[in-house]
């Protein structure tokens, strides 16, 4: 039975300024400034330790369109210990890293292909046999509104058919249908065995046969970035796609709840922080932590004087860390406010509901009517992810309190 093998990574980011971390002891920053590196480092290792087919790479390899010569130069010696290895890789450039003419670039080596503007078909056989065409284009501009999904069209006879593509789920907004927009529905009909897709930096299954999948971002860089975060290899048959996620990412994001009783002193929280940490510390990984004390003592802690005692005290030698970077306080009744539908009869429909809607495109295709509304679209500005899960986390209690009003009428 033929099959293929090989890993699908995106959205590397591999120049990223960590906007917002550059106030971090020196040691950290340097870690953090190291991480998306030492993360592809990670990733290329694997691929040539699994003996891949090749390697998919979805686009934004670099973080802005100046594609700064140090980041270039690393992506470079990787792909270089792939070429070593007789590992093909098959690349296109997103909305931050688009291709600008004109710009002089390092040159990368033999067996990287850099797919153009336009849609073109490359081809490989793999070391058993196996023929698999691939199909991509690259951004020449930070926006491509028009959907590209027409451009993709399969030729020739071969094994395995695959489609890369950087962009988003079309929303009929024109506001944010600005990333190569498609339709899950209409891509899936195309006659190809896998979407290799990247833009979006969750891991997410938008459809299993044929499969289409981000394999999210390499790095995260962000607390709204958490989790771990790597490479997926990706095994297809003739009668089957695995899709197994591999953590490569030096640095988790993580927000961890840290419940106190009303009555906690000032030795308790010590003591329950510190611990807390030391759990972490375990775990030979690095952590940026966002820490939530969830008490129902009234008091206001002064989470600020907690933050920086906690980030003076960590030791910063080893090689990993487990920094604190946020303390905030949370009431149980705040905290608990959106768990009532675990109680309600509704309980499965509510949770897939709103776990959709988390997804950008599902939001924004909820909310269309309102672009389409002269009166009111001309005073919409786009949202921001934080403001966006805000909205839901209201919606979602304003809809079990009224629920809680209606249910209590009819008893």
């Amino acid at each position: 039975m033929k099959e293929i093998k090989f890993i699908h990574i995106a959205d590397l980011h591999l120049d990223s300024p960590f906007i917002g971390l550059s106030a971090l002891p020196q040691p950290l920053f340097s870690a953090v400034q190291e991480s998306t590196f030492q993360s592809l480092e990670r990733i290329i290792t694997l691929a040539i330790n699994e003996a891949v087919d090749f390697v998919l790479v979805a686009g934004d390899i670099y973080d802005s369109e100046d594609q700064s010569v140090r980041a270039q130069a690393r992506f470079l010696k990787e792909m270089k210990r792939l070429e070593g290895a007789g590992i093909k890789a098959f690349v296109i450039h997103g909305n931050h890293d688009f291709i600008e003419k004109h710009k002089e670039k390092l040159t990368l080596p033999d067996n990287v292909h850099v797919f153009p503007e336009h849609v073109e078909m490359a081809t490989i056989r793999t070391s058993h046999g196996v023929d698999v065409n691939i199909y991509g284009f690259s951004y020449n501009e930070r926006h491509i509104r028009a959907s590209r999904v027409d451009e993709y069209v399969v030729e020739k006879t071969a094994d395995f058919h695959i489609a890369l593509l950087h962009g988003s789920e079309l929303t009929s907004s024109s506001e944010h249908d600005v990333y190569a927009p498609f339709r899950v529905q209409e891509i899936s009909k195309k006659g190809f065995d896998y979407w290799a897709l990247g833009h979006i930096h969750k891991r997410q299954l938008l459809a299993e046969s044929p499969s289409i999948y981000y394999p999210g971002n390499i790095q995260g860089r962000n607390r709204k970035e958490a989790g771990k975060k790597g490479a997926s290899i990706i095994t297809i048959s003739e009668t089957a796609t695995t899709i197994d996620f591999v953590e490569t990412s030096p640095i988790i994001w993580e927000e961890v709840m840290m419940e106190l009783p009303e009555n906690a002193e000032l030795n308790t929280v010590f003591r329950e922080l510190t611990k807390l940490i030391e759990v972490y510390q375990e775990k030979n990984t690095s952590y940026f932590l966002d820490v939530i004390i969830v008490t129902s003592n009234k008091q206001k802690l002064n989470t600020d004087d907690w933050l920086q005692m906690i980030q003076e005290e960590t030791a910063l030698g080893g090689d990993t860390f487990v920094w604190v970077h946020k303390i905030t306080v949370q009431h149980p009744k705040q905290s608990n406010s959106n768990n009532w539908p675990e109680n309600h009869l509704a309980k499965k429909e509510i949770s897939v509901a709103y776990a959709h809607l988390q997804e950008e495109s599902a939001f924004y295709r909820a909310i269309d009517s309102l672009y389409f509304e002269s009166g009111v679209s001309r005073y919409l500005e786009d949202l921001s992810e934080e403001e966006r899960l805000s909205i839901l986390e209201s919606s979602l209690a304003e809809l079990g309190e009224t629920l809680a009003e209606v249910e209590g009428d009819e008893k």
